[in-house]
């Protein structure tokens, strides 16, 4: 009897009945058992990562009202031609970021054409001055002065302008690798996101660019660098600008639903 007894629990415990609605179970007896949670806390997470279209323009329209103030200063305090485009750089962004934020209010027939304006404004004012500045600049070179406070601008708008980027480098990846982003973006119909995307990529690739010619200008003592930096800056804004225009284009009247 008793090896009768002891087999009918064992056999109990092995048991388990499935609890409704949480995907976990419990064994018959009431006695505790291990339960893995593991798939509902990997849906928790991805609840909690997701990131709204407005979080990501928000968080560019802060990081560009940042490189303005900053920029700003460091331009007056340098001479840099180089601090005047990241400035430009900087009032488009912002002016680009504010339409989309006007955007989100309106209709969402005319969420497109807000993009294709902010769009508009950094192939305009952006780069165009950018660029005529480092002409300028490049036919009649001057020394920089406070060296040292263009490098520290330039690093506080890669960091900032690099972490929005990423931002909306999540948003239009939905979960994907990395290496996949150059076709998500293609594919991806978030024009507003999308045009978040280009703003900080603009930004951050133009303190690259500044940093580099800084970097050259102080090595080789070559003062030309300077307006070289700026010419620069903006045929990279003006290339970005035309790629998400002709972007917007194409995915114009495919657009199904407004970005939330």
């Amino acid at each position: 009897m008793e090896k009768i007894r002891k087999r009918t629990e064992a056999q109990e415990e092995k048991q388990i009945t499935p609890r409704r609605n949480l995907g976990i179970t419990r064994p018959i007896g009431g006695k505790k058992q291990k339960v893995d949670l593991s798939f509902i806390c990997c849906k928790v997470l991805k609840m909690g990562k997701q990131i709204s279209v407005k979080q990501v323009i928000l968080t560019s329209f802060f990081v560009d009202f940042l490189d303005i103030a900053v920029n700003i200063f460091v331009a007056l305090i340098t001479g840099s031609v180089v601090m005047l485009a990241e400035l430009l750089q900087g009032v488009s962004d912002l002016i680009a970021s504010g339409l989309l934020l006007i955007g989100l209010r309106r209709p969402k027939r005319e969420a497109a054409l807000w993009t294709l304006g902010s769009a508009i404004v950094m192939l305009t004012l952006a780069s165009s001055l950018s660029f005529y500045f480092g002409l300028k600049r490049f036919q009649n070179p001057q020394e920089i002065t406070n060296l040292p406070f263009a490098y520290t601008g330039l690093l506080i708008g890669l960091v900032s302008n690099s972490y929005a980027f990423l931002l909306s480098a999540k948003r239009i990846l939905k979960g994907k690798t990395f290496s996949a982003l150059p076709k998500a973006f293609k594919n991806s119909r978030l024009i507003m996101t999308k045009n978040t995307f280009v703003l900080d990529l603009m930004g951050a690739s133009a303190a690259l660019v500044g940093l580099i010619a800084l970097i050259l200008y102080q090595t080789l003592g070559e003062i030309k660098f300077d307006g070289l930096g700026a010419m620069g800056i903006g045929t990279i804004l003006a290339l970005l600008s035309l790629n998400l225009i002709l972007n917007i284009k194409n995915k114009k009247g495919k657009v199904a639903n407004k970005e939330v």
